[in-house]
């Protein structure tokens, strides 16, 4: 009797490869895809699949061989085998089709990691305090904005159970055991809370410091910004235990300890790309640019400030959690104690330059130094902090007055809607930001794509100037009186800020060179050192500018010209530059074939 002829049954793998392909295609196509639609496309692929798998059993038992076929022992044993790979098929179909759905319900690790380069890029922006540092601590106004000397993260997934945390401008280099971290969180108690607000640090800390390896109190910036990693990294696994081992890799723009939010830009990313990794948060779906970079939605944005906010504290001791709210929102805030963060709408579109004097700036011993001051001088000291104070308020009214007053204006980073930031716990006081008691609230807005585009339109891609529209006479007329105003309350505010004891040589040489150019410069940050800010005219010719950026550079000094307020935290379509042409994650620690990723996730444009 001849041997029947069994052709091997590939169905159920193929069918499922070409839905993935179908379904990433209609998402090409449109762009976006309701969630709705997409869990009707992937009910019907479902019932496509069971239908087949019930065809595929019933000509599988009509080919099945009689009790006494002639099959040799050989023949049965491979026919066996086909005849039990259908089930073992059908599971796994139901196991991805289930996967697949609930994916579109929640964020899982391996949809997290959406950027067409196969890894998860985010990056934040570097912020900078216009006016009202040192003032704040002690309950008067400060004015901050972003600034876009972003600092950027990637993310892959690993496959070799380690984790991997790389900052080379920081020279750290650390992998650790994913095993490791799982056991000590399966320890936590079980009364923990599950919400979407940050973990304990009580609670936290130390467990991250015992995990990551970090010192204790007192120790240098690398330690301190891997335990914040590891106090991030411990809150998410706790909440979802089935996070992957992950590589993360940090590069910034803007160098730290100068004034400039490095601190709070890095906390963001890590925050946003763990939240989202972990599935806490959806990935974003609101586009802020034209290259396809999207940020969340108001509600998200919030969670990933306030865990942020709580891991900044960790480096910077108290913190306001202003940084973190500037870096996670983007565009120009106000703020006081004890009330709402204020996103201010419709400023002017001004130039501002960075100058970094290559001093490092000792914040904590900065503050001790005014504290110092005031308890010698109680009455000349608060009255400088009421100076300050009515500076800031003025250069509020002045940043958000109308655009025709303005002489134009740009989109700024958000909607209307103010924050009440969350507070970390009493500590030593290390930075500019004032411990105060307040209550959570809504979110500030963030920067999206749409209504007139200013400079912040192009300030992901670093390009100054939007469309370089400055309006006619009228309107110029309007931008020159809004930089005079501004570039004397930021004189006066420098001029105070020495008045402190936080001034420097090295920025009083500064101050007297661009003073030459009719630019009056102040400190941004803690002083003695550090950054120094300015606006620039509004017709400031370029030549001018290379003149000034060649002067600085004879005294070794650096300088930036950064578009102001633009947008916040958000996730790139493409890899950022920082990542091309160098020593990828794929090629570093991990091996080869080791990282995972699905499919871009599609984006809707808020107009």
């Amino acid at each position: 009797m001849e041997s029947p002829v069994i052709e091997p049954v590939e169905e159920r793998p193929i069918d499922r490869n070409i839905l993935l392909t179908n379904i990433q295609s209609f998402i090409n196509d449109k762009q976006t895809i309701d969630l709705d639609v997409a869990r009707l496309l992937l009910a019907d692929a479902a019932s496509l699949l069971d239908s087949k798998q019930k065809q595929h059993d019933e000509d599988a038992q009509k080919e099945r061989p009689p009790s006494d076929s002639s099959l040799n022992s050989s023949e049965l044993e491979d026919y066996q085998r086909l005849e039990d790979s259908p089930s073992a098929s059908s599971s796994s179909s139901h196991v991805m089709t289930n996967h697949l759905t609930s994916s579109f319900a929640t964020s899982s690790p391996m949809r997290s990691l959406s950027s067409a380069s196969g890894g998860l890029y985010l990056s934040a922006p570097g912020k900078i305090i216009l006016f009202g540092e040192h003032a704040v601590v002690y309950g008067r106004t400060a004015i901050a904005g972003s600034i876009d000397l972003r600092t950027y993260v990637s993310l892959f997934t690993s496959a070799d159970g380690r984790i991997y945390l790389s900052l080379p401008d920081l020279n750290v280099e650390k992998t650790w055991m994913l095993k490791d971290l799982l056991k000590a969180v399966e320890k936590l108690s079980a009364d923990y809370p599950l919400d979407d607000g940050p973990p304990s640090l009580e609670i936290v800390v130390p467990i991250a410091r015992k995990l990551s390896g970090s010192c204790e109190d007192g120790c240098g910036v690398q330690h301190l910004a891997i335990l914040a990693f590891w106090y991030l990294l411990i809150g998410v696994t706790q909440r979802k235990r089935d996070l992957l081992a992950v590589k993360v890799t940090v590069k910034f723009k803007l160098p730290a300890c100068v004034g400039l939010g490095s601190s709070g830009a890095y906390c963001v990313c890590i925050a946003a790309a763990l939240l989202q990794t972990a599935g806490i948060i959806p990935p974003p779906m609101i586009q802020v640019d034209e290259d396809g970079s999207v940020t969340w939605d108001d509600i998200h944005l919030d969670i990933i400030r306030k865990w942020a906010a709580a891991a900044e504290s960790l480096i910077h001791g108290r913190a306001s959690g202003l940084d973190a709210a500037v870096c996670t929102y983007g565009g120009v805030a106000s703020y006081k104690p004890g009330r709402p963060i204020e996103n201010l709408r419709n400023i002017p579109e001004l130039k501002v330059i960075l100058v970094n004097s290559k001093v490092e700036r000792n914040t904590s011993r900065m503050v001790q130094t005014v504290k110092e001051r005031l308890k010698k001088f109680p009455e000349v000291i608060d009255g400088i902090f009421n100076a300050i104070d009515a500076i800031s308020r003025e250069a509020a009214r002045i940043l958000q007055k109308t655009p025709d007053e303005n002489g134009g204006a740009l989109e700024n980073g958000g909607r209307s809607a103010t924050l009440t930031p969350s507070f970390a716990p009493e500590m030593d006081h290390h930075s500019l930001q004032p411990i105060s008691v307040g209550e959570r609230s809504s979110s500030l807005g963030s920067y999206v794509l749409g209504g007139k585009r200013g400079s912040t339109a192009s300030a992901i891609s670093g390009v100054s100037g939007g469309d370089g529209r400055s309006g006619g006479g009228g309107d110029r007329g309007e931008l020159t009186d809004t930089f005079s105003k501004l570039n004397d309350l930021a004189r006066i505010n420098n001029q105070l800020l020495i008045g402190l004891g936080v001034g420097h040589p090295k920025v009083d040489q500064i101050c007297t060179l661009l003073a030459r150019y009719g630019i009056h410069p102040k400190m941004t940050g803690a002083g003695g050192g550090g950054s120094v800010f300015a606006f620039l005219k509004p017709d400031t010719s370029q030549t001018v500018i290379g003149m000034i950026r060649n002067e600085l550079a004879k005294l070794d000094y650096d300088m930036w010209q950064p578009p102001l307020g633009g947008p916040g935290v958000c996730v790139h379509a493409q890899k950022p530059d920082l990542f091309v042409n160098t020593a990828s994650s794929s090629r570093s620690t991990t091996p080869a074939g080791s990282h995972q990723s699905t499919p871009a996730v599609p984006i809707k444009s808020k107009k």
